[in-house]
């Protein structure tokens, strides 16, 4: 027998990406439990439809009820409505830490304010993660598990998988017919990008921009590299999803990507963007994944593997902890 009466999830209405994608897969598996789990849109007073992107999960629209015995689970970036729960009982889901404390690791004096100035306006707590210790927090990855740890904030993991239909092996072709490009998602890792799409204008870079869910996953089958040299604020999707498709991923070592449980991929493809031969670098590991694809293609197998092995993961995860 579950411990809450009803389970309330939060969720952005209308919005179609990996936060809540991963919102609607914990509805999903809630339900699929029996327990009386609800998706409920924000911001409240609106009417919204499950995206057509999500229509494949169980999800129940429900509403807003402060109640004693619900449990009401808030993604990171809304601190403040978990904090202002008077009766039913706040979670917080990190699915970002980096969103949550306003970090970009690019210049830190920045980082500071930008969270300062969501303090303001009434985004964050004064007092930081600090303030926000009475209440139930469940981590999506090592990374911002680790800083709950640091802070002396006990956790739940739950690791969500990326979705089904990239979880099929056969996704892979394999070595043959691959082109020399280098797939990158445009809103992550912007000006290092840039940097290298000058350094090197004899490669093809392909930004990740206005594809269906099909012809992405055309492309991720026919390119040999996808990078990502983002601030990695939590389990990423696309890094996942190029590997399930045989992409070589390579990244920077910012946020979860310097850790070797939630991108648990060889040190060699994660390059320092500090490092002040970041490029020379970067130039001589896409020449050899050029040159030797199907020896690099070989050393992803094991986190491609692991990310198989995820579905079963979080599901073990969410009914350890509501059925216990």
């Amino acid at each position: 027998m579950s411990m809450f009466k009803k389970i309330l999830v939060m969720c952005p209405g209308g919005a179609v990406t990996g936060g809540p994608e991963a919102l609607h897969h914990l509805v999903h598996l809630l339900r699929g439990l029996g327990l009386d789990a609800y998706m409920v849109y924000t911001p409240e007073g609106k009417t919204f439809e499950t995206p057509e992107a999500y229509k494949g999960f169980n999800v129940k629209v429900g509403e807003y009820e402060d109640a004693p015995g619900n449990l009401i689970i808030f993604p990171e970036v809304e601190p403040m409505k978990a904090l202002a729960v008077q009766h039913a009982k706040a979670a917080m889901w990190w699915l970002s830490l980096d969103n949550f404390l306003e970090r970009r690791h690019v210049n830190r004096v920045r980082d500071f304010v930008r969270y300062w100035k969501g303090v303001i306006k009434g985004r964050r707590p004064r007092l930081g993660v600090v303030a926000l210790k009475d209440i139930i927090h469940f981590s999506q990855s090592h990374y911002s598990g680790e800083y709950l740890a640091s802070k002396g904030i006990a956790f739940t993991n739950f690791f969500e998988p990326i979705n089904e239909r990239f979880l099929d092996p056969q996704l892979d072709p394999g070595v043959s017919g691959r082109v020399d490009e280098i797939l990158y998602n445009p809103s992550k890792g912007k000006k290092l990008t840039s940097q290298l799409i000058a350094r090197y204008p004899q490669y093809k870079f392909t930004p990740l921009k206005g594809f269906s869910r099909e012809d992405l996953s055309k492309k991720f089958a026919t390119a040999k590299i996808y990078i990502d040299f983002g601030h990695h604020p939590g389990r990423d999707r696309l890094p996942r999803e190029a590997a399930m498709h045989g992409c070589c991923v390579v990244t920077g070592q910012l946020g979860a990507a310097q850790n070797s449980v939630d991108i648990p991929i060889a040190d060699s493809y994660k390059l320092d963007s500090f490092a002040p031969d970041f490029e020379r670098q970067f130039g001589a590991l896409v020449n050899d994944i050029f040159e030797h694809f199907e020896v690099h293609h070989a050393r992803f197998a094991s986190y491609r593997a692991r990310i198989m092995t995820e579905p079963q993961t979080f599901q073990s995860q969410i009914a350890a902890y509501f059925c216990p």
